[in-house]
């Protein structure tokens, strides 16, 4: 029925934008940066946000709509604590593990060779494998157990040289995994390939296709926080995303991370040394 699918798809859409909303939270540090989406459990000693942790209550089940959004945030859900230098926290482990077995990794994640045949509909089916991979990495990190996992996504592609717009949508795709903490074979892409990528976010800003160039951009920020190149002055690129966007949340939450991790190298440093003091 076409009515209720737009009804069930509105309503995993809004639940995306609701646990994106308390991510972006936890990276600002605003109303309990500690819990964007768990509530605290009861009787916790000390402050709520003694501690950054991620977005999901442990008490209960989470509704579908909930789990769903879960699973399409994946490793972002564990941004705050990432980018603080922090190791994933057992409750949003603990539901991000619920919602990979509420949705199996392989429902989303076809082995090689079963993906469709159309480009896009193979770059978001290669998206959701590795995406899938890094949050069982996170919450494997956690000390929590993981339901059983799908096949091991293929290694994505080389930019082909006349095809190199295809590649930084991919790339787009992939940008939860730009977070401290991650790497595999899609980082070493994007180390390899930073100029590319640097070209995908003009092309992106020059279509006024400003989400892919926003996940871009991130890919450029975590490059540079890594020790590469970004090739850009991101501050403009960030201001104009943010002066034009959509103004959804996700992208307000991809912006969020680009920034922090521009500055990501610095912050840990000083925090390094203070610990050492």
């Amino acid at each position: 029925m076409p009515f209720a699918d737009t009804t069930l798809r509105d309503e995993y859409a809004a639940a995306v934008e609701r646990v994106a909303g308390r991510v972006l939270d936890a990276l600002r540090g605003a109303g309990d940066p500690a819990a964007p989406t768990r509530r605290s459990a009861p009787g916790a000693a000390g402050p709520a946000h003694a501690v950054p942790e991620g977005p999901l209550p442990a008490e209960s089940p989470l509704p579908r709509a909930e789990s769903a959004a879960v699973r399409v945030l994946g490793p972002d859900l564990f941004a705050a604590q990432l980018l603080a230098g922090l190791p994933p926290d057992g409750p949003t482990a603990d539901a991000a593990a619920e919602a990979l077995e509420t949705f199996p990794m392989g429902e989303a994640s076809p082995a090689p060779g079963t993906a469709a045949a159309d480009p896009a509909t193979k770059g978001a089916a290669l998206a959701n494998a590795w995406r899938d991979r890094a949050t069982a990495q996170l919450v494997a990190l956690a000390g929590r157990p993981l339901p059983a996992a799908g096949p091991d996504p293929v290694r994505p592609s080389e930019p082909a040289p006349g095809d190199w717009p295809r590649w930084t949508v991919d790339m787009a795709r992939l940008s939860a995994l730009a977070l401290p903490g991650l790497d595999g074979p899609v980082h070493e892409l994007a180390r390899r390939h930073s100029l590319t990528l640097a070209r995908g976010v003009v092309r992106s800003m020059l279509r006024r296709d400003y989400r892919t160039a926003a996940r871009l951009a991130r890919w450029l920020a975590w490059n540079e926080a890594d020790g590469g190149p970004a090739h850009l002055d991101l501050g403009p690129v960030l201001d104009r995303i943010r002066a034009v966007g959509d103004g959804s949340t996700r992208m307000w939450l991809e912006l969020a991370i680009a920034e922090a991790l521009s500055g990501f190298g610095a912050t840990a440093n000083t925090t390094t040394e203070q610990r050492h003091d």
